[in-house]
């Protein structure tokens, strides 16, 4: 509590100090009163040289019209107020006899050493002087009565009875009485501030204890799903933070407000505490006007907000009802439903964004329209690459080229779709290889789906490969030959039974296609890698050997390359089968070929 006694001390003596200034005796400065009247008679002496024969002139009817002039009427003015004017007059400016005269008066009503009712009217022929003892105020002269259409001595008792009023006036409203309850009404205004200043604290301080006791109670973490956006802690120092701000903002209200009405008890700083209120009552007034004039404004955007809310927790539950199966429309595919829904909900976004930024304050203003050329700009010459992505993810989404887990050929990438995105699409490979792809590559590409027959029509998957086998081998043994093999896999369908196809007849070799079903796209390397296996061990087993035909030419004499497991125990590789030239040139070739071969052991 000292310290705001302290406070209240320092206040009051620095309002003493700084705003109570008032002269009670002001006599520097003052011209003498011979100079003065000289000045005077001067003036009367410049009117006389302009008249004819140094004779009077003489006063104008009232009902006659003063003559008119160019030049406007320069005021008196005291202390704000304005006594009376001067008109202009041929060879004496107005302007300077308004500012000595206004001097003049200001001087004697500040010395209160002068009574007011020591100024009164000199009379001397043609001029008519306001002057105390010892100050002349100002001179009239005829051509004042004749501007103000009115005798000279009448004019002059008038001005004298202003002058003396606005002295008095002036001395009232700058006298001890005043003085001391200008004072008085400070220090209370100064009391007052200090007890709301004291008031608040306390109030401040209680919310302090009261947040702290809710911050176990009633602050939670804010999180998105494991990571701890905001703490406990965080939460309460920004609510603390606000209200501290709050707080300060009240403060400074008060301040302001105790500022500008202690400048109005006292006449030395009325205009500028004037001036502070009226320049703070206009910015307050103008950002009223604007936010009166942006109600319309911000009604729309709210209005838009609230509807594009709406309509997208819409979209949110219809297309995740359709992504789930409790919804389905005809026609409309399954996985539709959650592309669908993020799209809607980008449109959604967009087109409120659209409605609000021209009701958004400075949309016109030259920075804002930079900004969006800015941002236009980039879009335009950085991203056309994201937009032919962007556009190839909603061509994949719509054509239903493959879902998450399909087993999918694209251009020379083979493996099983990892994650599908709007920008790119990521394939794990047989070799646990994670390959990303631009969505618009993809749709440039030839795409193999190998799940998706199986999905949507029912039919297995057709794996297929082949074999080539020369001419002395029977078709119809390597058809049961390579049909057997496929019936040994695990992973092949048996119904629809594995079919061959002979695909060619080439020149040395016949080409044989085995065909088999299965179900599980996945396992293609798996199932090829048995295939190849079993076919060799039956074609050992059935004495077929796979071998290209130019081997098989010119392999006369040669061990067999069946493995030995396979072959007939006590087995021993036949000799060359040699013919005399003669006799295969005189002979028929099936005559030669009927002769025995003849063993050439070395």
């Amino acid at each position: 509590m000292k310290k705001y006694w302290q406070a209240l001390s320092l206040l009051v003596l620095i309002t003493f100090l700084i705003f109570i200034r008032t002269p009670l005796v002001s006599s520097q400065g003052e011209i003498s009163w011979s100079s003065n009247v000289e000045n005077s008679l001067g003036i009367v002496q410049a009117q006389a040289n302009s008249q004819s024969d140094g004779e009077i002139v003489p006063e104008i009817p009232q009902k006659q019209a003063p003559p008119k002039n160019n030049k406007q009427d320069v005021p008196v003015i005291l202390d704000g107020k304005t006594l009376f004017n001067f008109s202009p007059i041929e060879g004496l400016p107005p302007e300077q006899r308004a500012k000595t005269a206004a001097n003049r008066i200001e001087r004697v009503a500040k010395n209160l050493a002068i009574p007011i009712d020591s100024i009164e009217i000199e009379k001397i022929d043609g001029l008519r002087l306001i002057s105390t003892e010892q100050q002349l105020l100002f001179a009239l002269i005829e051509a004042d009565a004749r501007a103000a259409n009115r005798p000279l001595d009448e004019l002059a008792e008038e001005y004298l009875q202003k002058v003396q009023d606005a002295i008095a006036q002036y001395r009232e409203k700058y006298g001890l009485e005043q003085l001391v309850m200008r004072i008085v009404l400070a220090v209370i205004e100064v009391t007052i501030a200090i007890v709301l200043l004291i008031l608040l604290r306390k109030i401040l301080n209680r919310i302090y204890r009261q947040i702290e006791a809710w911050r176990s109670s009633l602050f939670r973490p804010l999180r998105i799903q494991s990571w701890q956006l905001i703490s406990v802690d965080q939460e309460a120092n920004l609510f603390l933070g606000l209200v501290k701000l709050i707080y300060w903002v009240i403060v400074a209200v008060i301040v302001f407000i105790y500022l500008s009405s202690l400048t109005r008890y006292f006449p030395q700083t009325k205009r500028l505490g004037q001036g502070i209120f009226d320049s703070l009552s206009t910015v307050l007034r103008r950002a009223g006007e604007a936010a009166l004039s942006y109600l319309p404004n911000l009604f729309s955007i709210l209005l838009t907000i609230v509807v594009a809310y709406y309509l997208i927790r819409f979209c949110r539950r219809f297309f995740n009802a359709i992504d789930t199966g409790n919804l389905s429309l005809p026609g409309f595919d399954q996985d539709w439903g959650r592309p669908t829904g993020r799209l809607m909900v980008f449109l959604i976004f967009a087109l409120a964004l659209a409605i609000i930024f021209p009701l958004l304050p400075g949309a016109g203003s030259p920075a804002f329209r930079g900004i969006s050329i800015f941002v236009g700009a980039l879009f335009t010459l950085g991203g056309a690459s994201a937009i032919a992505n962007l556009v190839g993810g909603f061509v994949i989404i719509y054509t239903r080229a493959f879902r998450i887990g399909d087993r999918v050929q694209v251009g020379d990438v083979k493996g099983d779709i990892l994650e599908k995105t709007i920008l790119s699409t990521r394939i794990r490979t047989p070799k646990n290889e994670i390959v990303t792809i631009p969505n618009a590559n993809i749709i440039n590409s030839n795409i193999k789906n190998f799940t998706t027959a199986f999905r949507e029509i029912n039919q297995p998957l057709i794996v297929h490969t082949t074999i080539t086998l020369g001419y002395d081998v029977p078709w119809r043994q390597v058809h049961q030959v390579l049909i057997n093999a496929a019936r040994n896999c695990p992973s092949i369908l048996e119904d629809p039974a594995p079919f061959v196809l002979q695909t060619s007849l080439g020149d040395f070799s016949v080409s044989y296609e085995l065909n088999v079903y299965t179900n599980q796209p996945s396992m293609m390397s798996e199932i090829y890698s048995q295939l190849h296996q079993n076919i060799q061990d039956k074609c050992n087993e059935a004495g077929i050997e796979i071998l290209s035909p130019q081997y098989s030419a010119m392999r006369d004499g040669n061990q067999n390359t069946i493995p030995e497991d396979y072959l007939p125990k006590g087995y021993s590789a036949p000799g060359f089968r040699v013919h005399p030239l003669p006799q295969l040139l005189n002979q028929p070739s099936h005559q030669a070929n009927q002769q025995k071969p003849i063993d050439n052991k070395e």
